[in-house]
Order: structure tokens, then C-alpha cells, then sequence
């Protein structure tokens, strides 16, 4: 016999003004974006706001933008269809979010789950965000305070815990220039959809003129450790390298080393720790190839 749960009685507003959310926030409601997390916590009882404020009606959150210099700007709102299919989203730079976006559930999920969302809920395993620590992205928030922009690095402090303040929106993310870069996100399941990550890897890496030599790289984790997580120390050792075997397979130790996965009933620890090292180094050789203008694989 099914066991049907009933969704806990809550008041529901959607205002179209940015200001009027904050205020609504600031007094305790609970923000809702897609939904595809926080409708399932409350028909399991998880969660029970007395006040839900939906954002989708506010103008503004839902663009994808790419500035004359380069700067991509995308709205909180955007779903994950939206990024993984925009052509301005579709550069070997930025290849790592539209495949992190494109991992997301299955096709109904991607159709209403959105970046903000993603970023919001802090899940270990959020697809998204990897690609953006990777990318070095910046987030826009808006509250009472008025409004700022701070790293997504830190942005996250364990598990369904951020650094936004009370009544704080997030309402864009901004991804810097890329200047020439590949990217790359690359993730294991045990079944090819509609299943959580066990271990995703992210890598934004860019070439010197001769085709050969690092000139930056970033490389972020998830599901292996309590929050997605920036292998620190490979910018600094891996810059004026030669991409060559070796530098890959130090790198790919340099995050296994970086890890601390648990075990679930999805994957023990052990396997996790084993398998983010051999992601790792496929994914920064895919990022370099697309640096150094490789076809889309």
C-alpha cells in the first residue's frame, strides 16, 4: 500500500518586487525557486515553513547574459535546461556548467530545478556547483543590506548551510572571462540518470600560446567531502607546467589526497577516494584539450 504524506498547511505569496520578497524573507518565509527540493522536504515533513515566497514572478532572475568583455551573468532562476541548452553557454570555456547543468536528474528535474537553487541548498552533491568553483564565479546577492557580490568559494559551509544572511536573495551568478580556457565536469552514478553523484570533478584550465604549457588551472570536487570542495595549491603548482602524463597524474593525486568521502548506501568511502583520482585526470586532459581548441567530446 502506497503511503500518501499531505503537505503541511503554509501561506503562499509571489510578489513581482525584489524589495517585497526581502521584506517577506527578513520575517521568517522560506524562499522557493524550482521547488524540486524544498516540495519534496515538506511532503516529507523535513520542512515546515509557515510562510513560502515563490521568486519566479520577479523580473530579472532569469536571463543569461555574456557582457562585451566576457563576463556570463546568469540569473538565479535559470533552469538547468536553460544553461545546458544556450548557445552563449556552449564555448569549450564554459562547457563544464552546461554538462553539470545537463547531469541534473532527469529531463522533467532540469525543467524546473534552477542554478539558484542548486547553489542555495548546499548539497554535497550539487552538479552545478563544482563547475562554478571551477570557474572561479562570483555570486550577486540582494537583502536588506542592500546588495553584494561575494566568491562562491566559501560561499557554502557544510551540508544545507550557507553564508547567505536573513532575508538575503541569491539573484545572479557571474562567471569571470574565461580568456582562451577549456572546462570540463565529469561525474560517476550508479546508473546513467536520475541518480545522486557519487564522485563529479570540474576543471576550468587554460594554455599558454605554445598549445603545451599551463597557464591556469582550477579543479573542484563533489560528493566527496561534506561540501563541494577547491583542490587547493594546483594553480600555484601546475602554472608554467607542461601538460604532459605526469602533470595529470600528479594533479589527479593532488585531489584524490583532497577528499574526504563517507560511506553511504550508495558508495563506500574507499571507492569514492579511488575513482575521483581517476575522473580527475580525465577531466583536466578534456579541459586541456578544449583549451587548446579541442573538439567537444
Amino acid at each position: 500500500m502506497i503511503e500518501r504524506k499531505i503537505m503541511p498547511r503554509f501561506d503562499y505569496q509571489a510578489p513581482t518586487d525584489l524589495k517585497e520578497a526581502i521584506a517577506l524573507l527578513s520575517g521568517g518565509a522560506t524562499a522557493l525557486a524550482g521547488g524540486t527540493d524544498l516540495m519534496v522536504k515538506m511532503k516529507r515533513g523535513l520542512a515546515r515553513p509557515h510562510q513560502v515566497v515563490s521568486l519566479q514572478r520577479i523580473e530579472g532572475l532569469k536571463e543569461i547574459v555574456v557582457s562585451a568583455n566576457g563576463v556570463a551573468r546568469i540569473g538565479a532562476l535559470t533552469t538547468m535546461a536553460e544553461i545546458a541548452r544556450h548557445p552563449l553557454l556552449s564555448r569549450n570555456s564554459l562547457l563544464a556548467l552546461t554538462e553539470g547543468a545537463n547531469s541534473v536528474g532527469g529531463a522533467l528535474i532540469r525543467n524546473r530545478a534552477t542554478v539558484g537553487g542548486n547553489i542555495v541548498n548546499a548539497r554535497p552533491c550539487a552538479d552545478t556547483v563544482a563547475p562554478l568553483l571551477a570557474l572561479g564565479a562570483n555570486l550577486i546577492i540582494d537583502g536588506p543590506g542592500g546588495r553584494r557580490t561575494r566568491p562562491i568559494e566559501g560561499f557554502i559551509t557544510g551540508p544545507g548551510k550557507t553564508s547567505l544572511l536573513a532575508g538575503e536573495i541569491l539573484v545572479a551568478v557571474e562567471i569571470p572571462p574565461p580568456e582562451g580556457s577549456g572546462s570540463c565536469y565529469i561525474k560517476i552514478t550508479r546508473r546513467a540518470v536520475m541518480e545522486i553523484t557519487i564522485a563529479g570533478c570540474a576543471v576550468s584550465a587554460a594554455l599558454e600560446r605554445d598549445g603545451r604549457t599551463i597557464r591556469q588551472v582550477r579543479m573542484a570536487l563533489t560528493s566527496v567531502a561534506s561540501t563541494p570542495l577547491v583542490v587547493e595549491g594546483l594553480e600555484k603548482r601546475f602554472a608554467g607546467r607542461v601538460a604532459d602524463d605526469a602533470a595529470l597524474q600528479e594533479a589527479a593525486a593532488m585531489a584524490r589526497q583532497s577528499a574526504h568521502p563517507i560511506d553511504d548506501h550508495r558508495a563506500p568511502a574507499e571507492y569514492r577516494s579511488e575513482v575521483i583520482e581517476v575522473i580527475a585526470r580525465r577531466a583536466l586532459r578534456l579541459a586541456l584539450e578544449r583549451a587548446g581548441g579541442g573538439k567537444r567530446k
